[in-house]
């Protein structure tokens, strides 16, 4: 593998957020399954307005 090519000069830098990271509406930091004690779950705000729906998708 002595033929590896740096590609990250190319490699284009996404755009920023289009807002704040958050919780949607309905949903909380208890929600969260934490997968390590170590380094902690931010806190984030949540929505306001009525608990989010996603409509269930039919079997295949």
């Amino acid at each position: 593998m002595r033929a590896l090519i740096n590609c990250s000069d190319v490699v284009p830098t996404p755009p920023a957020p289009a807002s704040n990271a958050h919780f949607p509406a309905g949903l909380s930091r208890r929600d969260i399954e934490q997968a390590c004690r170590a380094t902690p779950f931010p806190t984030l705000p949540t929505d306001p307005g009525p608990v989010t729906t996603v409509a269930p998708v039919p079997p295949s």
